[in-house]
């Protein structure tokens, strides 16, 4: 990864603001107390793996706080997953502490007051998780916020570990973008999920979303470009996830259409609105293909359902 921060590069009464004000440049405003180290050594890398940042920082014994003013300022409205490879740390979130040591991880919600303290020399990765990317399942993550995830007892986390430590080694440089880096963001999203669920509100959340989706889907039937894309950027996640939570029904653009051709032929029955009309407003422009999917679907064309009321 790229070299983003090193207090050696300025002098060492200078490093704790430097090492602050860098903070607030490359992640988000944070206050940094110094434990009285007289060096400050501290070195943040990073880089990107898709929508995903990828964060390595070591330093000496030091607390950072991100308080609410701060929050207002700025917010990257992000999920951070900790994963401590040396030294041990205190991240502290919603009332909630925890310590956690070499091979623990953890969560803190960007969008609420946090602190994470080191009392010794320490060096973590965080991954960054965009609540857009992690659509309806972000809630639920963050409901764990500061609660350890034990690295020697947890098998997940014996499987997770490297597959992060894979993510650094691919943010490596340019980091890795297109379709590659979000097929490797959609891999670790299921682990991460794994690990911080509660119960069943990762179902709940799930099916919150699939609702949601539905309900979107409905309101927009009679626009001509609903389909898979638009349906996961109106709801911030892949359009594989869309495909997922439709697949019960078949695929969405098979419930989109049965949808539609149900809607087209409620309307047949209750309107006199010419046919083509009524196909355009179902989203096809054009009336053969219209009727071949009407009779596909109902076993008889749009007139006759007409006609038999």
């Amino acid at each position: 990864m790229s070299m983003i921060l090193d207090t050696r590069a300025v002098s060492p009464t200078e490093r704790t603001e430097y090492w602050a004000a860098g903070i607030a440049e490359h992640y988000f405003p944070m206050r940094v107390e110094s434990f009285g180290s007289a060096t400050f050594d501290a070195r943040l890398a990073g880089g990107a793996v898709g929508p995903l940042l990828v964060r390595s920082i070591s330093g000496p014994p030091h607390r950072v706080a991100r308080k609410r003013g701060m929050i207002a300022s700025a917010d990257p409205e992000s999920i951070l997953l900790y994963l401590v490879r040396r030294g041990c740390c205190i991240v502290e979130q919603d009332g909630r502490s925890c310590e956690l040591r070499a091979g623990d991880l953890a969560v803190q919600d960007t969008s609420r007051p946090s602190s994470f303290e080191a009392p010794v020399g320490f060096d973590v990765m965080v991954l960054s998780f965009p609540r857009w990317v992690l659509g309806g399942r972000a809630d639920a993550i963050a409901a764990r916020a500061a609660e350890r995830v034990h690295g020697g007892r947890d098998p997940v986390v014996r499987l997770a570990v490297p597959l992060f430590s894979g993510a650094e080694m691919m943010a490596e440089g340019p980091g890795l973008t297109g379709r590659d880096g979000d097929a490797v963001a959609d891999m670790l999203l299921p682990v991460v999920l794994n690990l911080f669920r509660r119960g069943d509100d990762a179902a709940a959340a799930s099916d919150a979303l699939a609702a949601r989706m539905r309900r979107y889907a409905l309101e927009h039937l009679s626009d001509a470009d609903l389909g898979p894309s638009r349906i996961a950027g109106a709801h911030h996640v892949s359009t594989r996830h869309v495909h997922k939570q439709f697949a019960a029904a078949g695929g969405v653009s098979a419930w989109i259409r049965q949808q539609r051709l149900e809607s087209a032929a409620e309307e047949l029955r209750s309107t006199d609105r010419p046919v083509s009309e009524v196909a355009s407003r179902w989203g096809y422009r054009d009336p053969a293909s219209f009727a071949r999917a009407f009779r596909r679907a109902w076993g008889q064309s749009p007139g006759q359902m007409r006609a038999a009321g």
